[in-house]
């Protein structure tokens, strides 16, 4: 999907997409990372969710990042602090308080800001994106994540295909997408009234040379 496409989803507001509620997976294992008060937590695709707000509250720095604008000036209106705006090459950023929100392309992100967060908070990212796109992406936060980074990744599997987002991606999808740089466990299956199947994982960035662990370089230089 590209930017047109979510440009598209936000003019015609079709955002199915969003709870108009804190994610419940989210309250319920976010301890299991056990992360101090302080830590800087980064949201991918984050849109408008209230999920920002709930990490916020428990005391962290958010990072959210989004292609629409919209969803930056919807979180932004729901606080009452001053924000701070700034251009950084394609990226437009806005601080308010312990929130950085930045509208444009995850890939865009500098690997050095990442290099600062704990924990990745994905409930929306990696199921909105193709499969080609999620390779890049898997490897990216790879790239970026310091060793013990952890994540946090609702995802949904599905027996109908679907041609748009969200996607579907199984237990086997996830172990493909990160399996060499992260350690993984299931914390939770859950078939859905509609028989989509949630599943909940924590992955933890391996240490260098960790058991288990390739260097993200070579990765592509095997895949080359």
């Amino acid at each position: 999907m590209d930017r047109s496409y979510w440009e598209k989803v936000w003019r015609e507001e079709d955002l199915g997409f969003h709870q108009p509620q804190v994610n419940r997976h989210l309250q319920r294992f976010w301890q299991r990372l056990q992360l101090a008060p302080e830590a800087r937590v980064f949201v991918p695709l984050c849109g408008k969710s209230l999920d920002l707000d709930w990490l916020l509250s428990e005391g962290h720095e958010v990072i959210g990042i989004d292609l629409a604008e919209q969803a930056q000036q919807a979180v932004l209106a729901r606080h009452s602090a001053g924000v701070r705006y700034a251009q950084q090459s394609h990226l437009h950023l806005a601080w308010q308080e312990r929130l950085l929100f930045v509208v444009g392309d995850v890939f865009h992100l500098k690997a050095d800001l990442l290099r600062s967060v704990d924990a990745v908070y994905d409930r929306a990212a990696l199921v909105a994106l193709p499969t080609a796109v999620r390779e890049n992406y898997a490897l990216f936060l790879a790239q970026c994540l310091k060793p013990g980074a952890q994540i946090l990744l609702v995802a949904r599997e599905e027996a109908a295909r679907l041609q748009g987002p969200p996607f579907s991606v199984n237990t086997q999808e996830v172990e493909r997408l990160y399996g060499a740089n992260f350690a993984i466990e299931c914390l939770a299956e859950e078939v859905r009234s509609d028989q989509v199947v949630e599943r909940v994982f924590l992955l933890v960035r391996h240490q260098p040379w960790a058991s288990g662990y390739l260097p993200v370089e070579a990765q592509e230089t095997q895949a080359g």
